[in-house]
């Protein structure tokens, strides 16, 4: 009996081809819209988290002052844009710090040889790659020399290294930025993305030598990292109060300096990302519920056709069962062909945008599971109203319709 009915519904789909197609289209493109928006937002906060656990959990910045709870747009009347370099000095010989360093972080253009690449100019002391734990590919990082004479020296980032010296040794060559000449002296390993953000697209400057090159005498944070043994929300306090009484301001009610941890930005990113796919979803619901209203539509079309025919097989016999179980099938096999299909195309733009900038291809099978199943409630959803009309139609008054 059922493969009966199996075999019937192909028939009357394959009548309807084209009808069949652009709901199954529709179903494929709610299910690829599920899968390929919430594995992306997945992705990329597996990605924000690997980079952000790669700075330790030790790590602790101090920056111009801003809520990470609050959005940056609600706070940019608020919030000051830099610190003076003097600032960094409060945390020399502090028994809660092990290294720190200012950091200077401003956009430019590098140039070699006519090649040029658009970059991120860093300018900060050599603590900073033991704060960020960047590895040397080649070369040396910056030194206390470098520091203390101001030199015209520069470590480069992978990108930087491969756009301005593609299949040469950077090392020894000089480089220009802002007008002037800096020797090359290291080489940084590939350190990966955020999202569209090129964490290998860095040049390391010495601080003096960055803050002259952009006239710009401040800082925008201050790295610092406090040794395993202390527990990094205690520091963070200690900072707060003892910076506080420097600045002699209120610890609780001041907006001249902020401090946090890689925690409590790994807890803000972790939210931000929570939100960010549940919007997803949202919208990508939307697309599965304008396909359930196809099939529904296309259902009742079949129905109105099927009039008289069902007319006739109730009048020998058929139970108002077989015919509704009929139509339940004929949604399926639409929603399962869509699902199908849908799954082929979120795969595949998933890949390609992972191929694209850089990340771990990675679709979690519970995205998988969710799409298949919403899409599946979904179409039986709307499939459910035709189906019933049909099997509660009485025979006499099908046989009499034109």
């Amino acid at each position: 009996m059922l493969k009966h009915l199996i075999l019937y519904s192909l028939r009357r789909l394959r009548l309807k081809m084209f009808g069949t197609f652009l709901t199954v289209l529709g179903v494929a493109i709610g299910v690829a819209n599920i899968v390929a928006l919430i594995s992306v937002s997945e992705i990329a906060r597996n990605q924000a988290m690997k980079l952000l656990t790669e700075l330790g959990a030790n790590t602790i910045f101090v920056t111009p002052y801003f809520e990470l709870e609050e959005s940056p747009f609600q706070q940019s009347g608020v919030a000051a844009t830099a610190l003076p370099t003097s600032f960094a000095n409060f945390f020399e010989g502090k028994p809660y710090v092990e290294k720190f360093t200012p950091i200077l972080a401003l956009p430019a253009y590098a140039g070699y040889r006519g090649r040029r690449v658009f970059t991120n100019v860093i300018g900060a002391y050599p603590e900073i790659f033991e704060i960020r734990p960047y590895k040397l590919e080649a070369g040396r990082f910056l030194d206390r020399d470098d520091i203390e004479n101001s030199a015209y020296v520069s470590v480069l980032g992978n990108t930087v290294r491969v756009k301005l010296f593609p299949g040469e040794n950077p090392i020894g060559e000089f480089i220009v930025v802002k007008g002037e000449r800096y020797r090359v002296v290291g080489t940084l390993q590939e350190k990966g993305r955020l999202g569209f953000e090129d964490f290998d697209n860095r040049i390391f400057l010495p601080l003096e030598r960055a803050q002259s090159a952009f006239k710009f005498p401040y800082i925008h944070v201050v790295g610092i990292k406090h040794p395993q043994s202390l527990n990094t929300e205690d520091v963070v306090e200690k900072i707060k109060e003892e910076v506080s009484a420097w600045l002699g301001v209120n610890k609780d009610d001041q907006d001249d300096f902020q401090a946090f941890s890689m925690k409590e930005l790994t807890k803000t990113a972790n939210e931000t990302f929570h939100i960010f796919g549940v919007i997803l979803l949202a919208v990508s619901s939307i697309a599965l519920i304008v396909a359930g209203i196809g099939i529904m539509n296309v259902m009742l079309m079949s129905v109105v056709e099927q009039t008289r025919e069902i007319g006739v097989r109730k009048a020998v016999g058929a139970k108002n069962s077989s015919i509704l179980l009929q139509f339940l099938i004929e949604a399926f096999i639409q929603v399962f062909l869509g699902q199908l299909l849908g799954l082929i195309i979120g795969f595949t733009g998933v890949y390609i945008l992972c191929l694209k900038v850089e990340w771990d291809f990675w679709i979690s099978p519970k995205t998988v599971l969710l799409a298949l199943l919403f899409s599946f409630v979904v179409g039986l959803a709307f499939a459910i109203i035709p189906a019933w009309r049909a099997a509660k139609m009485l025979p006499v008054n099908s046989l009499r319709y034109e």
